[in-house]
């Protein structure tokens, strides 16, 4: 079975993931947008993700091979993002990343979203300014800058997600460092 999410909140992703083995329905691959799930025993795994800042290091060999050591099997990879598993019989386990590469983590994710906003706000708003200065409207104009607005309304509710997630870190990191 194929399902369809914008990987942009990997702690959402990971908790949709779960509820989906809970109900039987195991990750096999995953892109960017796309989850493949197989049937299998419903909660028989739990999965955590990971994303591999470590991409192509010396020492990313390692990493995997302590966890695979660890009766945790990789499922699949994305780019420098991770998707982990562990049979649920073996109790909960958790991928340590500490809260500060969260922190920056989440940063570069929102740094990226950003402009994408800004750009397509700049040119949403230009272009239907200058579509409705003239005495005839240009239709395809007009619908091609409108999806520009559509996109900035589409990817400010997951940016200010992770803006959300990553003010909560911040505060917890403060509220543990003092």
């Amino acid at each position: 079975m194929h399902k369809y999410r914008l990987m942009i909140n990997p702690y959402a992703i990971e908790k949709w993931v779960n509820n989906m083995a809970c109900q039987g329905w195991h990750l096999k691959k995953f892109t960017w947008i796309r989850f493949t799930f197989e049937r299998g025993e419903a909660g028989s795994y739990i999965y955590r993700h990971d994303e591999l800042e470590r991409f192509g290091t010396h020492y990313e060999e390692d990493y995997l091979a302590f966890l695979k050591s660890s009766g945790i099997e990789q499922v699949d990879r994305s780019g420098n993002f991770v998707f982990f598993r562990k049979a649920s019989q073996g109790g909960p386990f958790e991928l340590y990343t500490d809260k500060k590469t969260k922190i920056g983590s989440l940063s570069k994710k929102m740094a990226l979203f950003f402009p994408l906003i800004l750009l397509n706000l700049y040119f949403g708003i230009s272009g239907l300014i200058g579509d409705f200065s003239h005495e005839m409207t240009n239709w395809i104009g007009f619908i091609l800058h409108s999806l520009n607005l559509i996109i900035v309304i589409l990817f400010s509710f997951p940016l200010y997600r992770l803006r959300r997630v990553r003010n909560r870190l911040k505060k917890e990191l403060n509220i543990f460092s003092d």
